[in-house]
């Protein structure tokens, strides 16, 4: 009996209860939040982003390697030092401000160099051992990273041996990495691992070791791991022990990235041989020899570089996610399977159908806004946006990546909006190079009011039947396909055409009042089990369905009762959104059951309920929340929830969403989150 409670009380993300977190640490929310309730955490390093690679792929592979994190279900904790202060999880702003090297100027930052760059409030990349640092101290245990720095050759001559191995020696995190570094000396540095301590293994179906772009170095770990659940297994059981050494697991890279190992050692030497005689030395030699090889590959070894930081990231996130779900059996094992996955899902993912686009506030800073010729001084903000956009971004970082169609111009717009979403989320994105990526500008006056609205779609026309058709066999195997209203009549019509064949409940987000009764202008809108309007949305609905309206309510709560009695017979699932009055639901079930039913009992008798939500003051944007409602919902919906679970998961979305710059906050949360096992607070209307 008291194993079982020492086992079902031991808390991974918080075993060393007097660490000490240093004042210059800045931990995000969400990355505190997670931490706090024990969900999936995987540490980044940012060396790879300030000094691996150009500017702009470092910041297109940093967000992908968030977003293959996120779609594995942890935390993405990407670690770097801005203006002097080290953070802990960087918003999308502050990792674009540090992926431009032009003007980020950071500092290659390992132990020795954290107080001249603090003290100096400079910009650094923080290196494996200044990450395993600040990992250590944040309570973080799991870390991705590409390869590990180690003993170099010739060390006998230089005495060079990389700060990694001293600080994993000394750091209680379990590092996932494609072996160390191949410009290093490998046997050596393996002997160096042993005498701190570090445990060592590959991950695979063997126990060679990979040397970082070749699958093997010839050289042989102590021991390997074959699935996520036996490598967390492990973790726990080192740090049970009090060990205060880290853990490094080596994955090889994919077969189909690998190079050639003759090749790369003669590279490899030219390199070397370049820098000796160019006095090349420190910590600047890692990164030279590096670009080096690049070039004399041609480019392939950063193709290979990406591909491995990607599937290290991958690897780290099953490993993490296994470690938080631990449940002690007798023996202490994990329960459950936890095989490496691969880089898709075996799951059919839903598809999602809409607008992207870039949505720029312009807020005045004077009073009056003239047609005058006139150039008044005004702040700029550009942000991602697109209704349908934003629900599949904001699905992805709640660990749901769907199948996205839509369409972007061949521009600098086109091509930020694809980086800002997953490889899984964008790949069906069509890129138009007649086009241009839509744009809506919205000018605000000093007071926050709108005064101005001015959009260019015109790329929305070519989302069409034709697109569709060629997505059938995705729509046919989704088990939900979501619409906005930024489609055409026609590929409305076709869409929902689709769906209705092949028995795919279709979800609509009607997007604006004057989009909102497209479906039902065509022949199989009887395809939409769930739409999410607002009130004046609503109302153009029941006007389209020829619902007579009445004037006469003292509440807006009232008026959606009496409209949605009336649409139930028409659409199944009604989920009105109501601001800051929380949302109203209409259906024939109850709060407790399943909020994803794709044949509803039609006989049963129709429940409304009100959701409230907790008044919200010193929000910072409006724009995304009801995107991340709807995104939340429909996540919820698809885990198998609760009605009651799925809107407690929708408004701690949009909740993150009214504190963020950007539309869909930059992180969001896990499925360990407590708001996935609580249900929220209602009142049955009728």
């Amino acid at each position: 009996m008291w194993r079982t409670l020492i086992n079902r009380n031991f808390n991974l993300q918080r075993h060393s209860a007097k660490r000490k977190i240093s004042s210059h640490v800045i931990i995000n929310e969400e990355v505190k939040d997670a931490l706090k309730n024990n969900q999936p955490v995987v540490a980044l390093e940012s060396t790879i982003i300030t000094h691996g690679m150009p500017f702009p792929d470092n910041l297109h592979c940093a967000r992908e390697v968030e977003g293959i994190v996120r779609e594995k279900g942890a935390i993405p904790a990407t670690i770097a030092i801005l203006r002097g202060r080290i953070k802990v999880g960087l918003t999308s702003t502050e990792l674009e401000d540090l992926a431009d090297t032009s003007k980020a100027s950071a500092i290659k930052t390992s132990r020795r160099d954290f107080g001249y760059v603090i003290a100096n409030k400079l910009n650094g990349g923080t290196t494996v051992a200044a990450t395993l640092i600040v990992a250590k101290q944040a309570g973080i245990q799991v870390f991705a990273t590409g390869g590990l720095g180690g003993v170099h050759r010739e060390a006998e001559k230089t005495f060079d041996i990389s700060a990694d191995l001293i600080e994993l020696g000394k750091s209680p995190v379990a590092v996932i990495s494609s072996g160390v570094k191949s410009i290093l000396d490998i046997p050596k540095t393996l002997e160096y691992l042993e005498t701190q301590g570090v445990f060592v293994a590959t991950v695979g179906s063997n126990r060679e070791f990979p040397a970082f772009y070749c699958r093997t170095s010839g050289c042989q770990a102590p021991y390997y791991v074959t699935d996520a659940a036996q490598a967390a297994n492990i973790i726990k059981c080192h740090f049970e022990m009090g060990l205060t050494s880290g853990l490094l697991f080596a994955v090889p890279v994919e077969k189909e990235f690998e190079m050639s190992a003759a090749e790369m050692n003669e590279i490899i030497d030219r390199a070397m041989l370049s820098a000796k005689t160019l006095g090349i030395s420190g910590k600047e030699i890692t990164p030279y020899l590096l670009s080096q090889i690049s070039a004399l590959t041609k480019g392939s070894s950063l193709k290979t570089n990406i591909a491995f930081i990607k599937n290290n990231a991958r690897v780290a996130s099953e490993i993490a996610v296994k470690l938080c779900g631990l449940k002690g059996d007798s023996n202490g094992n994990i329960q459950g399977s936890g095989k490496f996955e691969g880089s898709s899902t075996t799951d059919n993912p839903p598809v999602v159908i809409g607008g992207s686009i870039v949505d720029c506030c312009i807020k005045l800073k004077g009073d009056e806004l003239k047609f005058d010729g006139t150039i008044f001084e005004a702040k700029f903000d550009q942000h991602a946006g697109g209704v349908a956009r934003n629900i599949t971004e904001a699905m992805s970082k709640l660990g749901c990546s769907p199948t996205f169609i839509s369409v972007v111009g061949n521009d600098s717009y086109g091509k930020n909006l694809r980086s800002m979403l997953s490889p899984t989320c964008s790949k069906n994105i069509h890129t138009l190079p007649e086009h241009n990526t839509a744009q809506c500008h919205v000018v605000f006056d000093r007071g926050g009011d709108c005064k101005l609205l001015i959009g260019d779609v015109d790329i929305f026309q070519e989302i069409t039947s034709e697109m569709i058709f060629k997505h059938e066999e995705d729509i046919k195997k989704s088990p939900l396909l979501i619409l906005d209203g930024n489609l055409t009549l026609g590929a409305m019509d076709t869409a929902l055409e689709t769906a209705s064949k092949h028995n795919v409940p279709v979800f609509f987000e009607p997007t604006d009042a004057p989009v909102s009764i497209k479906p039902f202008q065509t022949n199989s809108w009887n395809a939409i089990k769930y739409i999410s309007p607002n009130l004046l949305e609503l109302k153009s609905i029941a006007k389209a369905l020829n619902i007579p309206l009445e004037n006469s309510f003292s509440t807006p709560i009232e008026e959606v009762v009496y409209i949605g009695q009336q649409l139930i017979s028409y659409i199944p699932t009604i989920i009105v959104t109501l601001g800051l009055e929380g949302l109203v639901i209409i259906r024939r079930a109850s709060s407790s059951d399943a909020l994803y039913l794709p044949s509803p009992e039609t006989s049963a008798q129709v429940q409304i309920r009100h959701y409230p939500t907790d008044r919200v003051t010193d929000l910072v944007n409006v724009s995304g929340a009801g995107d991340c409602l709807a995104g939340g919902l429909i996540v919820g919906m698809l885990s198998g929830l609760s009605e009651e679970m799925c809107v407690n998961v929708a408004f701690t979305a949009a909740h993150s969403a009214l504190f963020s710059e950007s539309a869909v906050p930059s992180t969001l949360f896990s499925k360990s989150h407590r708001c996935w096992g609580t249900p929220a607070k209602h009142h049955l209307l009728c």
